[in-house]
């Protein structure tokens, strides 16, 4: 078995080998859903390894890169997403081979860690390999129907995206410079990143709601007997005034689409909501010397994290 990094060549054989091992399932995959998750990336192309044997591929390992920051400090990071095996060659060890070599790899560029949100199948592989459980993401889950009276004797509002990308790029700097001051783990939010994240996404069909001082991601997930209205990200310039209005966008949005639940990160935009850990777990693996970045990593309330940071995609 030959081991080495992706070429712009391999990319359709490497697709081929994700549809091949995995199955389309919920996450498409395509040459626009590659293109769009390891070269469009803001925060830099991803690192993939692949394995031959003779010129057959038989294994994919992509490590995606990532920004989260602490303080001043900006931090690389690697997302461990796409990976598959031939099923004919699966039980050799070719995904422990290729996630060790690039672990290796992407340590020697200097220090970063690596983070995902493994299930429960693949989980146990990746503690094996070093990687530490941090929690499950606690997530605030708010009832639509208590919210029903609110929604019928409310003034409607246009739900549209108005804001100009250089006003989102200042409010995003203002949303960056507080979380730095909690001294928080967060992922640096800008207009770039956000147009990239949501608005063309190929994988979601984001909704992107905005005013002036704010800007908000969601998205309806269909369950078998109701609706879930997700929102994914919230910059907002100004909590004390812009709170409400963005409150009543988002419930708006979710009683117009018929969803029952509204799910989200953020504890505090909603006064009646149920706050745990209801979302997947956080997985951490440090290649960096500094243990008290990495003490303060495995433990969750360090992080100020919004949906769209944390889901796969």
């Amino acid at each position: 078995m030959n081991v080495r990094a992706s070429q712009s060549s391999d990319k359709q054989a490497i697709i081929s080998l994700l549809k091949l091992s995995l199955g389309e399932g919920l996450l498409k995959k395509s040459q626009t859903v590659w293109d769009f998750k390891h070269e469009q990336n803001p925060f830099g192309t991803s690192y993939v390894l692949l394995a031959f044997e003779t010129t057959e591929l038989i294994g994919v390992r992509a490590l995606m890169q990532w920004r989260w920051q602490q303080g001043n400090k900006l931090w690389t990071a690697y997302r461990a997403v796409d990976t598959a095996t031939h099923p004919n060659h699966q039980g050799k060890g070719i995904f422990k081979k290729l996630t060790l070599q690039a672990l290796d790899d992407v340590a020697q560029k200097g220090d970063c860690f690596i983070f995902n949100t493994p299930n429960e199948k693949s989980r146990p592989g990746y503690l094996k390999m070093g990687w530490q459980e941090v929690s499950a993401i606690p997530l605030a889950l708010i009832p639509i129907p208590v919210y029903g009276f609110h929604y019928l004797f409310s003034k409607k509002q246009p739900l549209t995206n108005t804001i100009t990308p250089s006003r989102l790029e200042e409010i995003c700097q203002l949303h960056n410079t507080v979380l730095s001051k909690k001294n928080s783990i967060f992922t640096p939010k800008s207009a770039a990143y956000l147009k990239w994240r949501f608005e063309d996404n190929p994988m979601q069909n984001y909704v992107v709601v905005s005013d002036e001082d704010w800007y908000v991601a969601m998205y309806v997930k269909r369950h078998r007997f109701f609706k879930e209205l997700r929102v994914a990200e919230i910059i907002n310039a100004n909590p004390k005034e812009a709170s409400a209005s963005i409150r009543k966008c988002v419930i708006q949005f979710a009683f117009q689409n018929k969803c029952w639940l509204i799910t989200s990160a953020d504890k505090s935009l909603f006064g009646f909501r149920i706050f745990g850990k209801f979302g997947p777990k956080l997985t951490f693996k440090p290649l960096t010397q500094d243990t008290t970045f990495s003490n303060n990593a495995l433990q969750i309330d360090y992080w100020e994290y919004s949906l769209g940071d944390l889901e796969l995609f």
